[in-house]
């Protein structure tokens, strides 16, 4: 994983994604972070929530049951939201999210900006899309 805090890179890629609207409109100090193909992206062991939208690659998101069975949830390309969940609910101990391919996320703390994300009705409304199409 490399984090980059490059603000000319960062402004590039919002700007080439379709949620431009509402990210440019958010106080947010958003970072890419970058993972290689097999990387964890997500785990129970992280400890700090991040909301993060894939700008490049596929990512794959997996729950590990009792048995130690892995069972797929989802798998997402450009445009996908890790992290919506995380917003409302404490974060689950199973759900692990994989990098497919070399992947790049758009990425900021939930934590920090949770009372900013919860104000704001653009940002809810990405997020209420996003839970749709997951479960529909």
């Amino acid at each position: 994983m490399e984090k980059l805090y490059d603000k000319k890179k960062i402004a590039a890629c919002i700007a080439k994604s379709k949620y431009y609207a509402v990210l440019s409109s958010l106080d947010i100090d958003f970072y890419l972070i970058k993972y290689e193909k097999g990387e964890l992206v997500r785990s129970p062991f992280q400890d700090e929530l991040l909301f993060q939208i894939v700008e490049q690659g596929s990512i794959n998101i997996y729950f590990i049951r009792d048995d130690g069975t892995r069972y797929s949830l989802s798998s997402g390309t450009t445009d996908y939201f890790l992290g919506d969940m995380d917003i409302f609910y404490p974060k689950s101990n199973s759900i692990y999210a994989q990098a497919s391919e070399p992947l790049t996320c758009i990425s900021f703390s939930i934590e920090k900006y949770k009372e900013a994300l919860l104000s704001n009705n653009q940002f809810l409304q990405l997020i209420c899309n996003s839970l749709s199409a997951k479960i529909g």
